[in-house]
């Protein structure tokens, strides 16, 4: 067993040692996370001009001696990472956060080579001023400067788009200040939501063009009795992302609602340990009897997640899934009203769900 590095000079003599052999520049950035062949990557933990002896044990066990740029770990290099890292838990002054999340990937289901369907890769970046064509350092450097790190698990923040301020933003905090944009999460309006079943009974997934007739009415009867045909509608739609700069979208939803606007950014609470974002979009659609009938078929299906349709002003929020859907009013005898027109749509749960 490694001796333990219990003192602030022994972690520094540690890292010197590390350098001394890698030959390498310090990055000023680093982070570890998963990749599918060269597609977005799903970081875990980045890092900004901190926690150096960890990027220097990633290099050496991972064989990187260069500057800025991206290489494939396996579950025997995390595990010799892991091994050589473990000594700096010693000294009670520096905590040592990429030890616990190495832990805790290494503790995952492998499959050959592979976590999460695709490869672990660390990426290092010693000067965020020069360009990179590393689309891994590129992602580095953006999540790094949302400060998505440091957004606790159980919170959700908001960022202004590429674009900038959206009025729909302004919109939205005004009318649903304790409400993010998640159609599942609709349900902390607990005064004010209902949810109905799409089918009879329990059955979640329709089967036969009758039971696909019954979704798309019951969907429209409620949307026509909120108001939809007296005014243009909002469809809200979200993309789960890993860097906060919206990537091509969804190739269903672009095809459904294309020249959508994306107006906030979210951190997306929901993937931990993955670092990952929600972009909000939004279409305008004027309301004609069916308009959302592709919409909310592939809803049904769940082939699409995470819609919500609203007025103009957001005074109703209708959330269809795979079941049915998620309505909240702007006070609870609206929601009363409505809810008791439609009682053998309800769930039998006590709860409503």
């Amino acid at each position: 067993m490694a001796p333990a590095w219990g003192t602030l000079p022994e972690i520094s003599e540690a890292l010197a040692r590390y350098e001394g052999n890698l030959g390498w520049q310090r990055p000023t950035l680093h982070g570890i996370g998963f990749a599918e062949d060269m597609n977005e990557i799903r970081f875990v933990r980045v890092n900004e001009d901190d926690d150096l002896l960890a990027a220097a044990v990633l290099a050496m066990v991972a064989g990187w001696h260069g500057t800025t740029g991206s290489v494939r770990l396996g579950k025997k290099k995390l595990a010799r990472a892991i091994k050589r890292l473990a000594p700096a838990e010693a000294c009670q002054d520096v905590a040592q956060p990429n030890l616990r999340i190495w832990r805790e990937i290494h503790g995952w289901l492998w499959i050959g080579g592979y976590v999460r369907g695709g490869n672990l890769i660390a990426v290092f970046d010693a000067n965020p001023e020069l360009p990179s064509d590393d689309p891994y350092v590129i992602a580095l450097r953006e999540v790094v400067a949302s400060g998505r790190q440091a957004v606790p698990a159980d919170e959700i923040h908001i960022w202004t788009p590429p674009g900038g301020h959206h009025p729909l933003q302004t919109t939205w905090e005004a009318r649903w200040p304790q409400l993010v944009p998640i159609s599942f999460d609709l349900r902390a309006e607990e005064d004010r939501w209902v949810r109905f079943r799409s089918l009879p009974g329990v059955k979640r997934y329709a089967e036969t063009p009758s039971e696909y007739e019954t979704i798309l009415r019951r969907h429209n009867v409620v949307l026509e009795e909120l108001g939809a045909q007296r005014a243009d509608l909002h469809v809200i739609t979200l993309e789960i992302a890993f860097t906060p700069v919206p990537r091509p979208r969804n190739p269903v939803l672009e095809e459904l609602l294309p020249d959508a606007e994306c107006w906030t950014v979210l951190s997306w609470p929901h993937l931990d340990p993955d670092l990952a974002f929600a972009h909000a979009y939004v279409n305008r659609l004027t309301w004609q009897p069916g308009c959302l009938n592709d919409l909310l078929r592939r809803v049904a299906d769940d082939e699409i997640a995470h819609v919500i349709i609203a007025p103009p002003d957001l005074a109703w929020l209708y959330a269809p899934y795979d079941g049915g859907a998620n309505v909240v009013l702007s006070t609870p005898a609206l929601r009363d009203n409505l809810r008791d027109r439609h009682r053998e749509w309800l769930s039998p749960h006590p709860s409503g769900l």
